[in-house]
């Protein structure tokens, strides 16, 4: 496949909602682009979390072995502190800088864990980056500039996380008025895509790579109303109202699918991907409090209790380990989005913790507990359906900066990490939560039209599209290229290339530049609260 790979991503996107917008008319250009290639399920990582799973499509590496796990994750291996990411954390190579040192060039857009940007034959804007930030870290250096002297609509501040416009969409806003947050993300999607189609026009890669988080954005706060399974049998004129400006904004993302796809080209490739599927959530399972019941863990007398869960959509409560006392727990989850529990372990981040020689039999026990007694209170029903061991879910060298078990929820749902009064309570409106399954698509001169492939890995998208690009593909990448997304004769011409294996880093190690300040971090955070990754 001799022409441009674009990556078209849909961060959240799911078929349930997709194929529903293609029924209703909402996206012609998604319908027409499933008749014109291949699609299939795609299997994210676990957990189906955003950072480690755009970070394993893009490295072709399991979260073991890139590094990257969470939005905030422990600064080290013995460190008690936890920290926003950064590229700096990602220990692998990236496709970006594959291409790159293939001598090809490479263009990437709003992919998380990006900022500072990888120095590229190319160009880096990354994603999850404060305003007063993104000039600095992206790359080449006057991007940005460039950008905004090139583009007459251009707007920054628009485009990158704006405290004051995402503290008026989100802060004190109730769970029946999500127009502003919609407009918010209709009108930062448009910036976002007007820079890629510029430099897809004026200034092209062999591989350009984009992230529309809005879907995911959306899908949390306003999964009612998306998913058809939730559609009420009359609807009020409030929920068609709201309806039909989330239906706004698919057709916004419908329209860039098409004007991308005439861009490109018959010769090149589009590949429609996202980091995970979604569905929807009715109830919260309290972790800590299930581990305070069962005599793991102890809150200080000051923790405070969570009587119901939020109706806001920026609603924060921090949280911080100073809450409970180590010295009398045995196990404790610190993230919602993570369902990760940490064992505490003396010697290893602290003082207190189990003995070291306790530590298997000790997990053993957890375990069953976790999958036996962590119930139903009304029904006896299993809350916890599946624990991974972190020799389960996360080998590689970078396994001590994951959580000791990551547990899946019956409904797929994120714990809480507050104290509550039950283990157990039901929403008050349905939210949307993050599924294991997303979606891929492709379409190209060489894609079999119409197919329907079986489920394939996160893993096996960067060797696709090395392979795509005619390029090698380093032996140590984990996944395998999809030659069922490909004409037989395409496949019969073009045998994958495979070279030895390498060591490249992402990101200049030389670069000391602080990743944001601390009104930056407080912004993430704004955000990671308001889409329920943390409490």
């Amino acid at each position: 496949m001799a022409g441009r790979v674009v990556i078209f991503g849909l961060d959240g996107a799911t078929y349930s909602v997709l194929d529903d917008l293609a029924r209703r008319g909402v996206m012609p250009n998604f319908a027409r682009f499933v008749s014109e290639g291949a699609r299939g399920l795609l299997n994210s990582t676990i957990p189906p979390l955003t950072p480690p799973a755009w970070t394993t499509l893009v490295t072709g590496r399991s979260p073991g072995a890139h590094g990257i796990f969470n939005f905030l994750q422990f600064e080290s291996e013995d460190s008690p502190y936890l920290r926003i990411i950064s590229s700096r954390e990602i220990r692998c190579e990236t496709i970006w800088s594959m291409v790159s040192r293939a001598g090809r060039r490479a263009g990437s857009f709003n992919f998380v864990a990006h900022s500072p940007a990888p120095k590229i034959n190319g160009y880096v804007i990354p994603g999850w980056v404060p305003y007063r930030w993104v000039r600095a870290h992206s790359h080449p250096q006057g991007i940005i500039d460039r950008l905004k002297n090139e583009i007459g609509s251009f707007d920054l501040q628009t485009m990158a996380m704006n405290f004051q416009e995402e503290e008026k969409a989100v802060a004190g806003t109730q769970l029946h008025d999500y127009e502003p947050w919609i407009d918010l993300h209709i009108r930062r999607e448009q910036q976002w895509f007007n820079c890629m189609k510029h430099l897809l026009v004026n200034d092209p890669c062999d591989l350009t790579g984009i992230v529309f988080d809005g879907v995911d954005k959306l899908q949390h706060l306003v999964w009612q109303f998306l998913d058809p399974a939730y559609e009420p049998a009359n609807p009020s004129q409030d929920f068609l109202r709201t309806r039909e400006r989330c239906w706004d904004y698919f057709r916004k993302i419908d329209g860039f699918l098409g004007e991308t796809v005439q861009i490109v080209g018959d010769d090149g490739l589009v590949l429609i991907a996202s980091d995970h599927g979604f569905t929807g959530t009715s109830e919260i399972v309290y972790m800590n409090t299930w581990l305070e019941q069962q005599g793991y863990l102890t809150w200080k007398g000051d923790a405070a209790v969570e009587h119901q869960d939020s109706q806001e959509l920026g609603a924060a409560h921090p949280y911080h380990l100073t809450h409970l006392d180590m010295s009398r727990t045995r196990a404790y989850a610190t993230s919602a989005s993570s369902n990760g529990i940490h064992i505490p372990v003396k010697g290893i981040r602290g003082e207190h913790g189990i003995d070291p020689s306790d530590y298997e039999v000790f997990r053993d026990e957890l375990r069953y507990a976790l999958l036996n007694r962590c119930v139903d209170p009304a029904t006896g029903e299993q809350l916890v359906t599946k624990v991974w061991t972190r020799e389960e879910a996360f080998a590689g060298e970078m396994i001590n900066f994951a959580p000791d078990f990551t547990v899946a929820l019956r409904d797929h749902g994120f714990f809480s990490v507050l104290r509550s009064d039950t283990v157990l309570k039901p929403r008050s409106v349905v939210m949307g939560c993050h599924h294991p399954q997303g979606i891929i698509l492709a379409r190209g001169a060489d894609v079999r039209r119409g197919a329907q492939i079986d489920p394939v890995s996160l893993l096996d998208v960067a060797p696709t599209i090395l392979y795509a690009l005619g390029l090698p593909i380093p032996r140590e990448l984990e996944g395998r290229v999809l030659s069922e997304l490909f004409t037989r004769s395409y496949v019969r011409e073009a045998a994958p290339k495979l070279n030895g294996h390498t060591d490249h880093p992402v990101v200049n190690v030389e670069n000391t530049e602080p990743f944001i300040d601390a009104e930056g971090e407080a912004q993430v955070l704004m955000r990671l609260r308001a889409l329920g990754y943390i409490e």
